[in-house]
């Protein structure tokens, strides 16, 4: 049994051809090269945009409860009844409680948002500011409860630690703005 090759034929590619084929493989990966940089900037581009949707509705919905809670702050009472002064406590905490509840979900929202490497911080110091404010209104309403059953003393004391949460929170927001500028700009370490 004498098994035979069969015979392929010689292939000969001349310059030419050559070129050409090189010149279609460079071609294709400029082409993929272009083709993942403009999916990648659309992607990150959407990331921003649903993070800066997401900041946006945080700030309506918190900037309602959060007036509320200063319109009860600045206001004295003026119900002579036990019954009418109660009934406000009640409803500030709910309004503490409700502000709580929605600062955790803006929290968890703005927290599992997929940002570019530059909005990070602008991303952490969001939440983290959420973090303050929620705790803010834990502490309002800690205080509500206190004056609910008489305990001027520790409703004292929560509204006081509740300030210092506020003020903590209002300097995140600031550290927010100020990282969120500085990826718009493109630029490098933010300014302290």
């Amino acid at each position: 049994m004498d098994l035979k090759m069969p015979k392929l034929p010689k292939v000969t590619i001349d310059r030419r051809k050559a070129l050409i084929a090189a010149g279609v493989g460079v071609a294709m990966v400029l082409i993929a090269f272009v083709g993942w940089t403009l999916f990648a900037s659309y992607t990150g581009d959407r990331q921003v945009a649903v993070f800066g949707s997401h900041v946006a509705a945080s700030e309506a919905d918190l900037s309602l409860v959060s007036g509320r809670i200063s319109s009860y702050m600045r206001s004295v009472q003026d119900t002579s009844s036990a019954a009418g002064t109660d009934a406000y406590v009640r409803e500030f905490a709910a309004t503490a409680e409700y502000g709580r509840a929605v600062a955790a979900y803006h929290r968890q929202v703005i927290g599992a948002d997929r940002v570019p490497e530059a909005y990070v911080g602008a991303q952490s110091a969001y939440v983290r500011a959420l973090d303050h404010l929620g705790r803010a209104f834990s502490l309002w309403s800690a205080a509500a409860a206190a004056c609910d059953i008489r305990a001027y003393t520790a409703a004292k004391e929560n509204l006081a630690r509740a300030d210092q949460e506020w003020k903590v929170y209002v300097t995140a927001i600031g550290d927010y703005d100020r990282e969120l500028r500085v990826a718009e700009e493109g630029g490098g370490v933010p300014p302290t």
